[in-house]
């Protein structure tokens, strides 16, 4: 069911599939993503990723369209020293998405981290590795509305970023497998009023 189209519903059976695909997951450190599409019209499609550590061990969604989630997981390879870290990025007709994670082997030295980036031109998107390094490296304004990191501190951190009518936000648990859930939801116009 990871990576396959699946129609939005209020269902807790379908809040826990994230979950359950994670306790298959047989290393120490996962990051599992769901991404839920709340708009009415956009369909985002043409997921790629690129993993700094670790590996994809479901198959990106080929397309998420309106009203619709989409579910993959990475990890860590087997045996090794290093973590689960790396980009997801795809794209829509008007926006880019970049989705950064980094769940690290050693939590002496490393914390949890996550990053959100929307690009108005999938220009941006043709060297993943680039991508990723730069969300890695960037420091994150306050106040920009296209690129937030953050490392996790807490049990939850949340992340929003905007571009036009469009609204991502995102949250990760701060655990050895950890679930990146991302939102992307339409902004709607503030109403209409004679006296403007």
């Amino acid at each position: 069911m990871a990576g396959k189209k699946v129609q939005k519903s209020r269902n807790p059976q379908l809040q826990s599939d994230l979950e359950s695909l994670m306790g298959n997951i047989e290393v120490c450190r996962s990051v599992g993503v769901e991404i839920i599409n709340n708009t009415k019209k956009v369909t985002l499609e043409d997921f790629r990723s690129y993993c700094f550590s670790g590996k994809i061990r479901t198959v990106h969604p080929f397309e998420i369209g309106p009203q619709s989630v989409g579910r993959c997981i990475f990890a860590k390879t087997p045996y090794s020293l290093r973590g689960s870290v790396g980009v997801l990025v795809c794209k829509a007709s008007s926006f880019s998405l970049a989705i950064m994670f980094s769940n690290p082997f050693d939590y002496v030295l490393y914390s949890i981290e996550f990053a959100l980036e929307l690009f108005k031109t999938e220009n941006h998107m043709g060297n993943l590795h680039a991508v990723f390094s730069n969300m890695m490296e960037s420091k994150p304004y306050c106040r920009s509305t296209l690129f937030q990191r953050a490392q996790l501190a807490s049990d939850h951190e949340t992340l929003e970023v905007s571009l036009g009518n469009i609204r991502v936000r995102a949250k990760m648990s701060n655990s050895a497998k950890a679930i990146l859930k991302v939102q992307v939801d339409d902004i709607d116009p503030p109403p209409y009023s004679k006296n403007m």
